[in-house]
């Protein structure tokens, strides 16, 4: 199996050799801290890649689409388009990653937690004026916008 992990799939997997071929971006290798984890990463063997931009706008598109698109990072957002570029599952927890991915029809696996039971598209709702807006308050009453489900299509157990 080919895989792209995720800066978490890297801290907390321990057993990488049920993978045929390991993928990672470069920005997750700038977000590990620890010594432990940069222990481990030195003595993996896989490939850097680099997104294309067009692929990174691809994706960018889609999680505009489901609202995910301020809850990724730029690290995860080249995660996804590494994931399609060079045919990977993605080995993440971070259920916006998940749900972009199964929008976009790309393979993933969880490594704790269940891995998600619907794609969700979300909108930002005022809980006091029951409206929906964009950004960060509402501006009617200026309370705060709360990311709620706009849209929930339960996947299928097969295609999981």
């Amino acid at each position: 199996m080919r895989v792209i992990l995720d800066t978490s799939s890297l801290i907390y997997l321990s057993d990488f050799r049920r993978f045929d071929e390991i993928f990672t971006v470069s920005s997750v290798l700038g977000e590990v801290k620890d010594s432990v984890t940069a222990m481990k990463v030195s003595g993996l063997k896989f490939k850097v890649v680099e997104p294309k931009k067009e692929t990174i706008n691809k994706v960018r598109k889609v999680a505009k689409t489901t609202n995910d698109l301020e809850r990724l990072s730029k690290t995860d957002i080249e995660v996804l388009a590494g994931a399609i570029e060079n045919d990977c599952v993605i080995i993440s927890d971070d259920r916006n990653i998940q749900n972009v991915a199964e929008k976009m029809g790309i393979k993933y696996i969880s490594i704790f937690s269940k891995k998600i039971t619907k794609l969700i598209t979300w909108k930002k709702q005022c809980l006091n004026c029951k409206k929906d807006f964009e950004g960060e308050f509402c501006p009617i009453c200026g309370e705060k916008l709360m990311r709620v489900p706009k849209k929930s299509i339960v996947i299928k157990e097969e295609k999981r």
